[in-house]
């Protein structure tokens, strides 16, 4: 096995060499796919997630038309020209009661579990996060699946603190 200098195999994906750009729209078919995925590692933790067959189709529309929408950002992530990852985030607004008007939302964050752990994930966030800030935007907010631990202590090691407790109950 060959290495790199850092003494990773070669062909592994690395902060380095991982390229986040905005999605375009060649690429809303594999932004697709990932949702797909995440909604099925979503799944895992609560049958809510589950979603209909062949809706992937209708999410790739909805992305196509998010994607010149200035108050959202759809960024990806490349390795080895495969998109590996993508942040889903845009911004939005409170009811007029409240003091803070607009706030910035992260609707969706997936890295392919080959990917994960290397820092992608991380680096999708800081997008969203400079994207929010060219916004102007104060505060942002994202939901979490309440089983997936692992997911609700990295968004803690970023800073992100509880709001709310979101509950259901199924009938």
């Amino acid at each position: 096995m060959m290495f790199d200098g850092a003494g990773r195999p070669d062909g592994q994906a690395t902060v380095d060499s991982v390229a986040i750009r905005v999605a375009l729209p060649e690429d809303v078919v594999a932004i697709s796919k990932l949702w797909l995925k995440f909604m099925q590692y979503n799944a895992a933790f609560d049958s809510s997630f589950e979603v209909k067959p062949k809706v992937t189709a209708s999410f790739a529309r909805e992305i196509q038309d998010r994607l010149t929408d200035a108050n959202y950002r759809i960024a990806v992530a490349e390795f080895d020209n495969e998109l590996v990852g993508y942040c889903f985030s845009y911004v939005s607004k409170k009811p007029y009661f409240f003091k803070l008007g607009k706030f910035g939302f992260i609707g969706d964050l997936y890295v392919l579990d080959d990917y994960r752990r290397r820092g992608i994930g991380r680096l999708l966030v800081d997008d969203a996060h400079a994207f929010f800030q060219r916004r102007n935007v104060e505060q942002l907010e994202l939901l979490v699946a309440a089983k997936n631990i692992e997911t609700v202590k990295f968004w803690e090691r970023l800073g992100y603190t509880k709001l709310l407790e979101w509950m259901y109950k199924k009938q």
